[in-house]
């Protein structure tokens, strides 16, 4: 059972995320502000009282109940009508709304790349030289989501490996550039990744846990070919010529012989495919992100 305390720190939370600045909260009562508008949650918890609705009366800006069970209907007839009604229903929609879109914000502020990575103090399991990514969702956030992006009904969780590898670039003796490079098994899609993120030793729910259709050797190909094509920059050299500008575009770029590729292993990234009466959405649990909808 959810403490008094927490509770709140839930619900200020909750005016923060929908962009108000808090600027009161004590029992009974918080107050949020945005530049032009005052919003004020009156918590009534299991049962509305007289000095509930006196508060309401007297409170400024846009007046918000908080109960947590049916109101009586004696007491309903006295709410005024500028009062907006949060009952459990509706804070369980809204709480969930708000987690889970922070876990969603959470990956995609890891930008378009998908995934974080590893430091070097990956946690390898060392006899399978492989290692699971921890999700940051949970099945009600995944059920949530698969709801409202295509009214899911069919959920299916999957490991998807990736072979993950560690890069040089020797320039000279003075410069070289290091950095992880991880291609999806199945797929072959590429994802630089430069963040350290947890693993666990075991997913404990119900999985399908799929195996590479790229060997290791053309993996190792494609890194390489992944490695010279992000390092590559394109130069333009322009100059006039009897009155015309002629443009010269060329590319300077790593060659094999000064990429050193490390086999890492392969980290397995939880994936759910969910199927709805509006399609299929494809969302990555370690992140939050809809790695794609169809």
């Amino acid at each position: 059972m959810i403490s008094v305390k927490n509770f709140y720190q839930v619900l200020e939370e909750l005016l923060e995320y929908e962009n108000y600045d808090l600027v009161f909260s004590g029992k009974g009562k918080i107050v949020g502000r945005t530049e032009d508008r005052i919003r004020s949650l009156i918590v009534a918890g299991n049962r509305v009282k007289d000095s509930d609705l006196e508060e309401l009366r007297e409170s400024e800006g846009e007046k918000i109940l908080v109960v947590f069970e049916d109101i009586d209907p004696n007491l309903e007839k006295e709410i005024p009508p500028d009062v907006e009604i949060w009952d459990r229903n509706i804070l369980v929609e809204k709480i969930g709304e708000m987690k889970l879109e922070k876990s969603i914000m959470e990956g995609i502020a890891e930008g378009e790349k998908g995934l974080v990575g590893p430091d070097d103090d990956l946690n390898l399991d060392i006899k399978k030289k492989e290692a699971t990514l921890k999700p940051i969702l949970d099945f009600n956030h995944i059920s949530e989501l698969g709801e409202k992006q295509v009214k899911g009904f069919k959920y299916r969780l999957e490991l998807v490996p990736h072979y993950f590898f560690k890069y040089n670039i020797w320039w000279d003796e003075d410069e070289v550039t290091e950095g992880w490079l991880y291609l999806n098994g199945i797929s072959g899609k590429r994802n630089f990744w430069d963040k350290s993120f947890e693993t666990v030793p075991d997913i404990k729910r119900s999985h399908i846990k799929l195996e590479p259709n790229i060997s290791k050797d053309e993996s190792i190909e494609k890194a390489l070919a992944a490695v010279k094509e992000r390092h590559s920059v394109e130069m333009e050299e322009r100059w006039e010529e009897e009155g015309v500008t002629i443009v010269e575009k060329s590319e300077d770029s790593p060659s094999k012989e000064n990429i050193e590729i490390k086999e890492g292993g392969i980290v397995y990234v939880p994936m759910w495919a969910v199927e709805g009466t509006e399609g299929i959405v494809v969302i990555n649990a370690a992140t939050g992100k809809i790695e794609r909808k169809m």
